[in-house]
């Protein structure tokens, strides 16, 4: 007697992702990021940014620093093994003497998203207030999202931020756990925290308790001639700095690091141990050869030298972009802050252009792009408040000429007109 079995129905991806998900992966993506990304024309030339340029990257210095670690078998070896959490010592030390710390205070990451995301997971609850600048950057929504916490907007503006609203609302009883801030050459704006403002904001979290985030990763490429105050005071122990090697060395790097008060080290070490356990020992003995750390010499300047000669380039571009945009449009467009970093934010001051229009126009039939401005504010709608943010950093000289004036065309456009 013959018989067959049959087979059971396979479930179908969606019936699988809806009973096994947790409510973490099941939950929607409610941050806005920059915006839907939509497929670019053939030869377009964005101007979206955030990364270095190809000519600035210290690629002598990495292949250098590469060839002696892999020429010196025991440093090789160690290199390809375990290490402790915190990150390799020659490098730690290296940073708490930039930083003016104990090495035990600093922790290194993949990044300062990392870096970020460890902070809010050893702080934040469900339903904790926090305090975030009004523009800032969008893709730290992204990890928040999960903490599901309250936004309370520090709003800045041209002369900086309107700390006296702050404290009103924390005089009237609002308790946040942390602010986040980006101190120098804001993105998106390019505004760097004056002193007088960073001591304010530090003498509030003293006052009412909550942690000072200083998300600082354009440090080192101000323009020259820029003077930049020193950032939040490590000596208080509601400071973190949050830092990262990807905007001078590479993102691809992928290295950042910590610098944490005494009482944070503990959590924050302990849930980085629990995820995975430490940055590549590799890239951190290529870094700690390029910057100079224990009894390496500095290669090509080491980090300050590399940034000069990037940030002296930046600003070279920046100037271009500007100056390409104001011969265009006469009168029609206004720079705040020309400071340093990698953007420049633009106000359109003619209220009759659509930048969405323009902006799909520039996508569509111009070839290129820029973020709009309403992806930096925090109350979500369709009013992008005339402004811009263009990448200045990742493009020649050529090319940021090319993005403009495309950009120029779009803006131009009668079909751009509200």
């Amino acid at each position: 007697m013959t018989t067959t079995s049959t087979a059971p129905a396979r479930l179908s991806p969606e019936h699988l992702a809806g009973g096994l998900l947790s409510a973490l992966g099941a939950r929607e993506d409610r941050s806005r990021g920059f915006g839907k990304a939509t497929g670019a024309l053939p030869g377009a030339v964005p101007l979206l940014g955030g990364a270095p340029s190809a000519d600035a990257l210290p690629l002598d210095a990495i292949r250098r620093a590469t060839a002696a670690l892999t020429e010196d078998p025991q440093a090789l070896v160690a290199a390809l093994q375990y290490n402790v959490t915190p990150g390799i010592t020659p490098l730690r030390e290296w940073i708490a003497e930039r930083e003016g710390v104990d090495a035990s205070r600093v922790l290194i990451t993949n990044g300062a998203f990392h870096g970020l995301s460890l902070v809010f997971d050893a702080l934040l609850d469900r339903g904790d207030r926090i305090v975030v600048e009004d523009p800032t950057y969008p893709l730290i929504f992204r990890d928040l999202q999960h903490h599901e916490v309250e936004v309370l907007p520090l709003a800045l503006g041209e002369d900086g931020f309107d700390i006296d609203a702050l404290e009103a609302r924390l005089e009237a009883g609002a308790r946040p756990k942390l602010l986040y801030t980006v101190p120098d050459f804001h993105n998106p704006t390019g505004f760097v925290t004056p002193a007088a403002q960073r001591e304010r904001l530090t003498e509030l979290a003293e006052r009412f308790g909550f942690v000072i985030v200083s998300d600082n990763a354009y440090a080192g490429l101000g323009f020259p001639g820029v003077e930049v105050p020193a950032d939040y005071d490590l000596g208080s122990e509601l400071v973190v700095h949050v830092r990262t090697f990807s905007k001078v060395l590479g993102p691809g790097l992928r290295l950042g690091y910590l610098v944490l008060p005494t009482w944070l080290v503990g959590p924050v070490t302990r849930l980085r141990a629990n995820q995975d356990q430490h940055s590549s020992v590799l890239v951190q003995s290529v870094v700690e050869r390029i910057v100079g750390a224990g009894d390496h010499a500095p290669l090509d300047g080491g980090l300050d030298g590399i940034a000069d000669r990037a940030r002296a380039a930046y600003a070279d571009r920046f100037d271009l972009v500007a100056g390409l945009l104001d011969a265009a449009l006469p009168g029609g467009v206004t720079v705040d802050h020309r400071s340093g970093g990698i953007f420049l934010w633009a106000r359109v001051e003619d209220e009759g252009v659509d930048l969405a229009a323009a902006q799909q126009l520039a996508r569509t039939r111009f070839g290129t792009d820029a973020v709009l401005g309403r992806f930096f504010f925090l109350e979500e709608g369709t009013e992008d408040r005339g402004r811009l943010r263009i990448g200045i950093s990742h493009l020649p000289e050529d090319g940021l000429r090319t993005g403009v004036e495309r950009l120029v065309g779009a803006l131009t456009s009668p079909e751009a007109r509200r």
